[in-house]
């Protein structure tokens, strides 16, 4: 059976956690968006310091609501926090779920698609991969609200300033898009590396008795070792290649703001934009190339994710596509249900075997 799209198994486990997952963009995405507020606070204190604006209250005001906001984002943080780790516990406990429910219902003598050990570490590692890709597309759609927010304020500020914005963002997408292939291949690599060595791990450990038998400790040893340098090699790439798309990505949208705070600093001394409005845009630039910055590696994350997804629907074998990530009860808070009774009549236990005329004859 072919595998889903990976966007049809995230929006599945963001279903079976509807309230989580909407409290968790909502929440993150309140706890974004309050801070574009010390931009606009930082404007008008420096607007009012310089005569260019007359705020309410005077500085001292605007110390007080920086300090209320403060406490307001600490407090929201403890909240988003709890229904984030709620969130990303759900989601991963529904694809261990299905998975062993799928690897149970298998019929005895058909054997695991994988070793044991390379079973577990499908369960561990890439259902990990899954909820991280989840948990980042929640809040990557709120990123992006909050970057076109901040864009629009600084597009009222200085449009010609603003639209250079978009040349590092092109340059990222691009970049992400032309390394995704490569990026896959180096993920589903060094994730099959690991499986090797996790299952080698637990066939040694099951065939102890068989090793020591054979005399064959040292070669097994050799043989694990070499497993162990082949998952570190390719590793070692699949770390190296998304590093290298992570530096050139905040590379390109530091460039970025360097370029446009130059401009934004000419506009400044030919009086076109006041001190407030400088600080405004050095303020809120951050949030800009940093949602550049965060998409592009969403981008090379969302490649690993297919890795993962394609690598647990193996383990699934015949079952539908749309089975790893269909909704299911946990049972995770209430009382555990009453266990299935056993099918058929129960057989009379064993009393008594008798025998007459019982006879052996040696040929």
């Amino acid at each position: 059976m072919t595998p889903q799209p990976t966007w049809r198994y995230l929006l599945q486990m963001s279903r079976f956690a509807r309230g989580y997952s909407v409290a968790h963009a909502f929440l993150w995405g309140v706890m974004n968006l309050s801070t574009l507020l010390p931009g606009l606070i930082a404007r008008s204190f420096f607007d009012a310091l310089t005569g260019a604006a007359a705020v309410p209250g005077g500085t001292s005001g605007i110390v007080v609501l920086l300090v209320a906001l403060a406490l307001g984002q600490a407090a929201l943080w403890l909240i988003a926090g709890y229904v984030e780790i709620t969130f990303r516990f759900l989601v991963s406990a529904l694809l261990r779920r299905n998975l062993l429910g799928h690897l149970l219902a298998r019929p005895g003598a058909l054997a695991l698609p994988c070793s044991i050990g390379e079973t577990i570490s499908r369960f561990r590692d890439d259902v990990d991969v899954a909820e991280d890709c989840l948990d980042w597309t929640d809040e990557i759609i709120g990123q992006g609200v909050i970057a076109l927010v901040a864009f629009a304020i600084l597009l009222a500020t200085d449009a010609g300033i603003t639209l250079a914005v978009f040349v590092p963002l092109v340059l990222v997408i691009a970049a992400a898009q032309r390394s995704s292939a490569a990026l896959g291949r180096y993920r589903a690599a060094s994730s099959q590396a690991a499986s090797d060595v996790a299952g080698a791990l637990g066939d040694i450990l099951t065939a102890v008795e068989t090793v020591r038998a054979a005399g064959a400790e040292e070669r097994t040893i050799a043989h694990l070792r070499r497993l162990n340098q082949r998952r570190q090699t390719l590793t070692v790439n699949d770390r190296l290649a998304t590093r290298m798309l992570e530096a050139v990505t905040d590379n390109l949208a530091g460039i970025g703001t360097g370029l446009i705070m130059l401009l934004a600093a000419s506009r400044l001394r030919d009086g076109s934009l006041t001190v407030g409005d400088f600080v405004l845009f050095v303020s809120y630039l951050g949030f800009v190339t940093d949602f550049v910055s965060q998409f592009g590696q969403y981008l090379a994350r969302f490649t690993q994710t297919t890795v993962a997804f394609r690598r647990l629907h193996t383990l699934t074998g015949d079952a539908p596509a749309t089975a790893l990530a269909a909704p299911a009860p946990l049972h995770l808070g209430g009382p555990l249900p009453a266990a299935a009774p056993a099918t058929g009549p129960r057989p009379e236990p064993l009393q008594l075997v008798a025998a007459t005329g019982l006879t052996y004859h040696h040929p």
